[in-house]
C-alpha cells in the first residue's frame, strides 16, 4: 500500500484528511504527507486502516484502482 492507495481509500470513503485521520487517531499532517509522498505507509497505518475500515471488497477496489492510476501516470 501507498499513498496513493491511501487517498484511494479516503476518496472512496467520502471523506476528508481530517475526518480519515481522526478517525484513525492520527494527524492530519500524516495523512497528507502521506498521500503526497513525503512519508511511507508504515505497518502500523496499515493495521489501523484495515482494523478501522475493515479489509473488505470497496477497500481493495480502492487500492487495486489506485494502482492502476499509479502506472498510468508513469
Amino acid at each position: 500500500m501507498n499513498g496513493i492507495a491511501v487517498r484511494g481509500i479516503r476518496i472512496m470513503l467520502g471523506m476528508t484528511q481530517a475526518d480519515f485521520a481522526n478517525k484513525l487517531r492520527v494527524s492530519q499532517s500524516l495523512i497528507s504527507d502521506v498521500e503526497n509522498g513525503r512519508r511511507g505507509v508504515t505497518r502500523n497505518l496499515r493495521v489501523k486502516i484495515a482494523q478501522t475500515f475493515g479489509t473488505g471488497p470497496d477497500i481493495v477496489e480502492a487500492i487495486e484502482r489506485a494502482k492502476e492510476s499509479e502506472k498510468l501516470a508513469l
